[in-house]
């Protein structure tokens, strides 16, 4: 379970990171046409759906759940294939693709919650902003102030998961550190 532990806790702190330079991409970016962005969405999914997939498939003999990470994996690469193959229709739905995974990745949140209860609270407030952006981003009718919405939640979905990563990579040198200060 450590090993299983470790590993998506690396693989978030990357998926991290990528979601941080698309948040900042999409908050500065000097053009006014989508195709940088998307593209770079494209990216980032296929890169962390092969990463989830190939760390899924390298534990399954190790870990009860490592059929989570591959699902999450196989939904990744196929959002980012659709991405990349279909760039033009992509970029007239860009918005929707990015509210409908926010609102995914707030319930996905909120269902890791009940599996991870001391970091409940942080979870819970995570999948709240992410569901409400999500929300927002679907919803809003003026288009001109979207990229923001969206930069927005890319920067912030970014440093929650790069800090929810290193929080589970660092978990159980926590939690060993609690019981020997007990003793």
């Amino acid at each position: 379970m450590q090993k299983f532990r470790k590993s998506s806790g690396w693989a978030l702190v990357v998926r991290g990171i990528l979601f941080m330079r698309f948040g900042f991409l999409v908050l500065f970016m000097e053009s006014k046409t989508i195709y940088g962005p998307m593209n770079f969405l494209g990216i980032i999914l296929l890169v962390s759906g092969g990463l989830y997939f190939a760390l899924s498939i390298m534990l399954r003999k190790s870990d009860k759940a490592w059929f989570y990470g591959l699902l999450w994996g196989i939904i990744d690469l196929a959002t980012g294939g659709y991405v990349m193959l279909n760039m033009s229709r992509a970029t007239d739905i860009f918005t929707d693709i990015i509210g409908v995974f926010a609102i995914v990745m707030g319930i996905s949140i909120l269902v890791s919650s009940y599996f991870i209860p001391g970091y409940r609270i942080l979870l819970y407030i995570n999948a709240l902003v992410s569901g409400s952006f999500g929300f927002l981003i679907l919803t809003n009718p003026t288009l001109g102030r979207l990229d923001f919405l969206v930069g927005l939640y890319g920067l912030l979905l970014g440093m929650f998961v790069a800090y929810s990563g290193y929080a589970i990579i660092t978990w159980k040198k926590k939690e060993v550190e609690k019981s020997a200060a007990i003793a």
